[in-house]
């Protein structure tokens, strides 16, 4: 099928999802035990959990819901630390374990399974699915893994010490490293790094790829560094023990989630003013939907799942699907919410329907480029 056939299609899907039923639990997909890391494949539509205790992939048919595994080959040892990145353009996925010092490659077509080394306790990776390059960053010898794509050739970069997180800005083609120990964030590019301070012991970081802000979240300083052109613009407090963070490229607005007083801080990019919006039980990772304008954030106490609305703040906190969720996708095209619940015995990954809500076609434009141009 032509690339323009498949948008065609997807738009199809888009409008079908705004006219189903308001948000709720659809289902469970049971999962072998203690999931660590989930992501979308929105032109495929299909879920990729990893589940590194028990040394696999599961694989969700986003139709039927129905779940396939694959076996990653044979590790040293079992890991309740991992992350997962899909690069949608080669239906190519990718998975580290903070214990196995390597990367698994899993084509999205055949299901088979590649590894190649990496750095010491690979801890997350991140995919530019433009340049298909991949970055791995190694939490226990201070460097990230860059892979080709197509080759899998790798050079090592070093960045500062305890490297935990990565964030893309895809059109600057630059990658931001929350580095945990030295509280520092480097900034790779294809032909330099740069280091910046930041506020104490950084978990995550984020990146605003229109205005090209990245945003470093410092867990034990309950702050936000905001970097802008490679030096600190401002920091600006959140609530209790920041954790996770994502961006609306499109509204310009950032959401932290602070796992210690139950809220997330919405920051405004244009300002940096903030607001403080209420979220569930230990909530912990938080992702957007940009076509509908909502923020969805994982809940790992109570009720799993509270949807924000972009427009008003409102806040709405459903899902009674059982404790100890831990990580969060949205597929845009099809309108599902995606939280895996880590059971010691009897996991699996809640489903939801997204909110309803109609949105103009051209936003998609601005984040694919226009359909109708496709030839």
């Amino acid at each position: 099928m032509s690339l323009g056939k498949t948008l065609s299609l997807l738009l199809t899907l888009i409008f079908a999802a705004t006219l189903c039923f308001g948000q709720s639990l659809l289902t469970t997909v049971p999962i072998a035990n203690y999931p660590q890391a989930l992501a979308v494949n929105a032109f495929t539509n299909r879920v990729y959990v990893i589940v590194e205790s028990a040394n696999q992939v599961t694989e969700i048919d986003g139709l039927t819901n129905i779940a396939t595994t694959i076996p990653l080959g044979v590790n040293s040892q079992a890991s309740l630390n991992g992350a997962i990145a899909v690069n949608p353009l080669t239906n190519t996925i990718y998975a580290v374990d903070g214990v196995n010092n390597h990367l698994s490659i899993i084509d999205g077509f055949t299901r088979t399974v590649t590894q190649i080394p990496v750095g010491n306790a690979p801890v997350a990776v991140v995919v530019n699915p433009f340049t298909n390059t991949i970055y791995v960053a190694n939490s226990s010898d201070n460097t990230v893994s860059v892979i080709n794509g197509l080759t899998l050739g790798t050079s090592t970069v070093a960045v500062g010490n305890g490297p935990m997180s990565l964030a893309i800005d895809t059109a600057q083609n630059k990658v931001y490293v929350a580095n945990f120990y030295d509280s520092t964030l480097s900034i790779l590019s294809p032909r330099s790094t740069a280091t910046v301070s930041v506020g104490l012991h950084p978990v995550a970081v984020a990146v605003n790829r229109n205005t090209h802000t990245a945003y470093s979240v410092n867990r034990d300083a309950n702050t936000v560094t905001v970097v802008d052109s490679g030096a600190v613009a401002a920091t600006i407090a959140t609530g209790s023990t920041p954790f996770g963070i994502a961006v609306n490229t499109l509204t310009n607005k950032t959401y932290v989630v602070n796992l210690g007083s139950n809220s997330v801080t919405v920051l405004d990019g244009r300002t940096n003013t903030t607001t403080t919006v209420a979220a569930g039980a230990q909530p912990g990772s938080v992702v957007v939907d940009e076509l509908r304008n909502l923020i969805y954030v994982e809940n790992g106490n109570g009720p799993c799942l509270t949807a924000i609305d972009g427009k008003t703040n409102a806040t709405t906190t459903i899902g009674d699907a059982g404790l100890g969720a831990n990580s969060i996708a949205v597929n845009v095209f099809t309108n599902r919410v995606y939280i895996t619940m880590a059971y010691p015995t009897g996991s699996n990954v809640a489903v939801f329907s997204g909110v309803n809500r109609m949105f103009s076609p051209a936003l998609l434009d601005e984040l694919m480029g226009p359909v109708n141009a496709v030839k």
